[in-house]
């Protein structure tokens, strides 16, 4: 499998923002629909549907700042340096999956899914320091690793 980890990299990244401008866009309609309900008082639904609206931009807000912060992460992670053992900024590529170090999530790079792990994760603790041709197990899973970037 050929590897092109800035490629790699850089479709994370468009793929974090691509969620926050989702998030925006979901947190303005919310915003235009609760100003439309607004204006018609007389719906006995009008109480519950403003709640259920409030609720919905409080949960988008909080998931928008999670990825605001991750984003902040992101972009304090060396991800541009090759790595011969798994750290923050390695590409991780094992006998199953690619693992992309210090982000959590799964996205396509390629057409190829890539696993976004975060170092605060049960399995990074178990390939942490791990070198080619290593191996390490999670949840009764064995990973080979065959190459580290």
């Amino acid at each position: 499998m050929e590897i092109n980890k800035q490629r790699i990299v850089t479709d994370y990244k468009t793929h974090l923002n691509e969620r926050l401008i989702n998030i925006q866009e979901d947190m303005r309609r919310l915003r235009e629909a609760a100003g439309i309900n607004a204006d018609d008082n007389m719906s006995e639904n009008y109480e519950s549907n403003k709640q259920e609206m409030l609720n919905e931009m409080s949960d988008l807000q909080t998931h928008f700042e999670f990825l605001e912060e991750s984003a902040a992460l992101f972009n304090r992670i060396d991800y541009g340096s090759d790595f011969d053992e798994v750290l923050p900024g390695a590409l991780v590529v094992t006998d199953t999956h690619v693992f992309l170090v210090g982000m959590s999530g799964e996205f396509l790079s390629d057409g190829k899914k890539i696993h976004g792990i975060s170092t605060s994760a049960p399995i990074y603790a178990q390939m942490k320091n791990k070198k080619q041709g290593e191996s390490f197990s999670v949840n009764g899973r064995t990973y080979q690793v065959r190459e580290v970037y």
